[in-house]
């Protein structure tokens, strides 16, 4: 049985974790902590974005949620989760 995602309200005292993806068409993440989501995202790539190089798609995610979520993350710790290896800081 599938079942609705819930948001999770935040907690300013505790790291927030940001997953993104991207694809041919669109992007995307969730805003988590604790495992549980706080928020949601997705969009569609623009025209000239869809000529976009894998990783450079993989970053745009990147970027287009850390502007969207900086409310919640400024001065709070997070991590970045992606599946793109190529775009991963050690």
């Amino acid at each position: 049985m599938v079942t609705d995602p819930v948001l999770a309200l935040s907690d300013m005292s505790k790291p927030f974790v940001v997953e993104t993806d991207a694809s041919d068409f669109a992007l995307g993440g969730v805003l988590m902590q604790d495992g549980h989501p706080v928020a949601f995202e997705s969009r569609k790539l623009k025209d000239v974005e869809w000529r976009y190089s894998v990783h450079e798609k993989e970053l745009l995610a990147v970027v287009h949620c850390l502007r969207l979520w900086r409310h919640y993350l400024l001065g709070s710790p997070f991590m970045v989760k992606t599946d793109n290896t190529a775009v991963t800081i050690s």
